[in-house]
């Protein structure tokens, strides 16, 4: 399902869903991009999307944590953006699924 079939009135009650959530909570398949935003105002960008096309998950994974462990003490912010269409894509097929089965 294309992202850019929902509303935005969606996509807002979706980010306040999981404005909350954990970014270790969340498979790697749903998470736009990592940015990182570092006290002296500079930011890195993990494209997490561009990065699965050529990656295994868990390498992803396992870059990231390692980039975040290295950096940790001038990191001010850490912030991961949900492909929120391929969230719902799936929570609705799986939904159905489910009900389908009762």
């Amino acid at each position: 399902m294309p992202e850019d079939k929902f509303s935005d009135e969606f996509y807002e009650r979706w980010d306040h869903l999981i404005s909350d959530v954990e970014i270790t909570d969340v498979p790697m398949r749903f998470i736009k991009e990592v940015n990182i935003l570092f006290n002296d105002g500079n930011t890195v960008v993990f494209d997490v999307q561009q990065m699965l096309l050529n990656d295994k998950p868990g390498d992803i994974e396992e870059c990231i944590e390692v980039f975040l462990d290295d950096q940790a003490d001038d990191i001010m912010t850490v912030d991961f953006h949900i492909n929120v269409g391929a969230l719902a894509s799936e929570v609705e097929t799986k939904t159905n699924r489910l009900l389908d089965n009762d």
